[in-house]
């Protein structure tokens, strides 16, 4: 049985094999500007998800520096403030940088939807090596359909040596488990980690999936409760745990540590907050 029968049905809107049809002739629908997301992450400072994370996507770009024997151009997709240059620096890392975003005020490098990539890709100022999709493609509002057009996107743009990293989101916020009393109106999509790969797989070969954060999902915990809301005490619970209790410091060491040793288990990469989806060109000769 094919990964892309394990789509819910309502997620089955475009053949396996069929790319969909460019934005042009399908309309457009332009992304919804969020006053709630740009507030939050133009305060963003590192935190506990961040910090692990980004100890694994830089693992990944390190991977492919000692192949390239240069920086990797970065190309980071959703960028927001760019804050992905900053943790990179933080894991000492060398690399050429350019941050796309469509919100003008967060002053990317280039002022872009993500999902224009395929026809603007002539504003890049170079080929990429390293494209990241990090906690993006659940925010489209096309859904499966620009999920899928951004990735096949990104095959197009990467060379057959570089690697596209995605970050998917599975236990934060619960989503996985899609309960019915949870609304989150950023996510477009609440999928498990199969339902993601199916979709990635139709434009991409993913070539390793890896979890991501076994401590920094504890905060959701609260949100099991069918009484959970934001502002109440199940609320107030989870926001002293997400910005007090899981950022002591002794839990990022501990939560990089048990990413490194949990999260290559294929059984366990789902049930992380994250997951990360290491993509290739499709053809491209995989790599150890």
């Amino acid at each position: 049985m094919s990964l892309a029968s394990d789509l819910p049905p309502a997620f089955r809107d475009v053949a396996p094999h069929a790319a969909p049809a460019p934005i042009e002739e399908r309309g457009f629908e332009g992304a919804a500007h969020s006053p709630y997301l740009v507030a939050r992450l133009a305060g963003q400072k590192p935190n506990l998800y961040g910090t692990v994370k980004f100890a694994v996507v830089a693992r990944e770009i390190r991977r492919l520096e000692k192949l390239l024997g240069r920086p990797p151009r970065v190309l980071d997709l959703g960028c927001s403030t760019s804050i992905s240059r900053h943790y990179l620096e933080l894991n000492r890392l060398n690399f050429e940088y350019c941050g796309v975003d469509y919100e003008d005020q967060f002053s990317p490098d280039i002022v872009m939807d993500v999902r224009e990539l395929d026809r603007r890709r002539d504003e890049l100022p170079w080929t990429p090596d390293v494209i990241m999709l990090l906690d993006v493609l659940e925010h489209l509002p096309g859904r499966t359909q620009d999920i899928e057009a951004v990735m096949r996107a990104c095959d197009a743009v990467i060379p057959p040596h570089g690697v596209v990293l995605v970050i998917a989101p599975q236990l934060y916020r619960l989503d996985r488990l899609k309960l019915a009393h949870l609304h989150y109106p950023e996510h477009q999509v609440r999928f498990t980690l199969a339902e993601w790969r199916a979709i990635v797989e139709r434009a991409m070969r993913v070539e390793k999936v890896r979890g991501v954060g076994y401590l920094s999902w504890l905060c959701y915990l609260p949100m099991l409760s069918r009484n959970y809301r934001e502002d109440n005490g199940y609320g107030r619970l989870f926001h002293a745990l997400r910005g007090g209790f899981f950022e002591w410091s002794p839990f990022k060491p501990l939560e990089i540590a048990l990413t490194r040793a949990l999260g290559w288990a294929p059984f366990l990469a789902g049930w992380s907050n994250s997951s990360l989806l290491i993509c290739r060109k499709r053809g491209a000769a995989a790599t150890r």
